[in-house]
């Protein structure tokens, strides 16, 4: 049987499995990858030889950078410094702010609780802060999470996100490197987030009659988030400060990420919790090891997909040769960005990961037109972030819905239209000022 064939039935199998959600999308990516590395050929020695190498080249890249970054974002998050900032910016506007102000509000509080570059995360912070004022003002909360999300597809070029990193993984580059290459794209979100801004505020007067408060809405003062248990508050400024010397040595002195990471993550620990080291470190255990079985995972799945050696043609390439002979030649050079404009309804049906798992593919047929790999893969990074919030296939989508108290379901259908425009926005800005390539 045929590389191309074998990579259809395992792409295939994969997204069933998915879809399923009967067992772990780890175990799934360890067992079905191993299976087709056989069929293709390959014995047991050459197949470790080239999972081996995937992780080595992975974990180099990006995996170390990963791992210690969710370390120190997760004691930062324990010490209160995120909430501190957001309460700074509550506390200056009070309640002197009308409808525009809300959404206005929601992202910046979205952008900087998603420094953490978890979603869920983001979610827990920012909708107990904003749904009170949306409440107020009698704003449909679907708005809200609307605008947190597209807030957090604009942030998702943070070297230090899951998302980032596994794209890097795939792409075969560097975290850092595709970060760069993604903040243009973060830029190009903000004229659509303008955009949604006048298109909310249109229908909310046109139901309210007003942009300012209704008449018999209840006052009351700006929500506070919750101090955290292990909160720090008195030492914000020391935590601000190593933040800061963390950005600069990363982004200005170019130091190695894992290295700066693993320092910060000790002296944090060591200024906040001098009693407590062990607990709080081990408290962030559980996200380090799912993450790090995520990585190796998903190494099994490229080694095997991109596995070839004298006699064999690897997948991918077999695959990107079968497109070509069907795939209508005056589009294949544009496949990247058909599926980038369609990813909103795609997602809607399937998961996310599947795009994931087509990045390979994408770069192999990109590359046959002169593109990069990170001219490929950059467009998905932050553009993704919007499909994923209004598919009822991703957990976090329930998790945002129930902290907005509205319906899952009805919102994805009610938020997926407005999310494919707000892609084809983002996307049409980055042709026109030369953001995208093709």
């Amino acid at each position: 049987m045929s590389p191309a064939i074998l990579a259809i039935i395992m792409l295939a199998i994969v997204v069933t499995f998915i879809l399923w959600n009967k067992i772990p999308l780890n175990f799934i990516m360890f067992v079905v990858p191993l299976v087709f590395s056989f069929l293709m050929g390959y014995d047991l020695k050459q197949t470790s030889g080239f999972i081996m190498d995937q992780i080595n080249v992975v974990m180099t890249q990006s995996g170390y950078m990963l791992l210690f970054g969710l370390i120190y974002f997760g004691m930062l998050t324990e010490s209160g410094l995120f909430d501190t900032m957001i309460n700074g910016v509550m506390k200056i506007i009070g309640n002197r702010i009308n409808v525009v102000g809300v959404m206005i509000l929601t992202t910046i509080l979205s952008a900087i609780a998603y420094l953490t570059a978890q979603m869920s995360t983001t979610y827990l912070v920012v909708f107990p802060i904003v749904i009170p004022f949306f409440k107020k003002f009698k704003m449909d909360r679907n708005f809200a999470f609307i605008i947190c999300q597209t807030a957090i597809g604009a942030m998702c070029w943070l070297p230090w996100g899951i998302g980032l990193v596994m794209s890097a993984t795939m792409a075969n580059t560097h975290a850092e490197t595709l970060a760069v290459a993604s903040i243009p794209w973060g830029l190009c979100f903000i004229p659509a987030i303008i955009l949604q801004y006048v298109y909310f505020a249109r229908k909310h007067k046109k139901e309210h009659g007003t942009l300012g408060l209704p008449e018999d809405a209840e006052g009351g003062a700006a929500h506070k988030i919750e101090e955290r248990e292990n909160a720090r508050p008195k030492l914000f400024w020391i935590n601000m400060a190593i933040f800061l010397i963390v950005i600069a040595a990363l982004a200005v002195f170019k130091m190695p990420s894992y290295l700066v990471f693993i320092m910060a993550s000790i002296v944090t620990a060591l200024i906040n919790y001098p009693k407590d080291f062990g607990a709080i470190w081990n408290k962030q255990a559980t996200m380090f090891f799912n993450v790090l079985i995520m990585l190796i995972a998903i190494c099994f799945y490229l080694a095997v997909f991109n596995a070839k050696d004298g006699s064999h043609a690897s997948m991918v390439e077999s695959l990107a040769k079968l497109l070509e002979a069907h795939f209508p030649s005056f589009l294949m050079r544009y496949i990247h960005i058909i599926f980038l404009l369609l990813c909103v309804p795609i997602i809607y049906f399937v998961p996310y990961q599947l795009y994931n798992a087509l990045y390979p593919l994408f770069i192999s047929i990109g590359a046959s037109f002169g593109l990069s790999p990170i001219a490929i893969i950059a467009p998905f990074v932050c553009n993704l972030a919007l499909a994923t919030s209004v598919t009822p296939m991703n957990s976090s989508t329930y998790v945002g819905a129930t902290l907005c108290e509205i319906e899952a379901e009805p919102f994805t259908k009610k938020a997926a239209p407005i999310m494919f425009v707000t892609n084809a926005v983002v996307v049409a800005v980055a042709a026109i000022f030369g953001v995208l390539h093709f």
